[in-house]
């Protein structure tokens, strides 16, 4: 159950994320993140996210989601960004959540990219945002409904979970 509950979670980020980038690339240059009003989660909630960063976004596990990283997240839900782009939205989730307890940097090899407490506040922020059910829901249908016919078959749930790689199986 703790498992299922996670991959949902994540497929939620993958939402989150990806409408957030689509709303970037439909005008990059009034882009702003809204923040949320006030969560305060549990050390043990902030912990699960934390834990959640590190096994589903941060492939290489140097405690950043670099640039590449990020494309890739974008690439398995279908949304293309450029180099360009992706650096510039990365500098705005940083700037969104800019606090004197947050550490920005970068990845290892000197790329800006976002730490497990940016993206953990970057979620957090998204907390707030409740209106979106419907929208998360039919995203997540049509990356499953690979040929848009209204059904999900069983090889498109698996072969989407696989792209996706959240640790769970059809199975389960």
């Amino acid at each position: 159950e703790e498992k299922t509950s996670m991959a949902v979670r994540v497929l939620v980020v993958y939402f989150k994320l990806a409408r957030m980038t689509k709303r970037f690339l439909a005008n990059p240059s009034l882009f702003e993140l809204d923040r949320a009003d006030v969560y305060v989660l549990s050390l043990e909630e902030i912990a699960g996210l934390g834990r959640m960063f590190r096994l589903y976004f941060d492939h290489d596990g140097d405690n950043f989601l670099s640039g590449g990283e990020f494309q890739s997240i974008m690439s398995a839900v279908g949304v293309i960004i450029t180099d360009e782009d992706t650096a510039e939205l990365v500098r705005a989730m940083v700037k969104s959540v800019e606090a004197d307890n947050i550490e920005v940097g970068g990845t290892t090899d000197g790329e800006l990219g976002l730490s497990t407490d940016v993206f953990v506040q970057w979620y957090i922020n998204q907390l707030g945002d409740n209106d979106d059910k419907k929208e998360c829901a039919e995203f997540l249908f049509g990356l499953f409904d690979d040929d848009n016919s209204g059904d999900i078959t069983v090889l498109e749930f698996k072969q989407q979970l696989d792209k996706m790689d959240i640790g769970i199986s059809h199975e389960e």
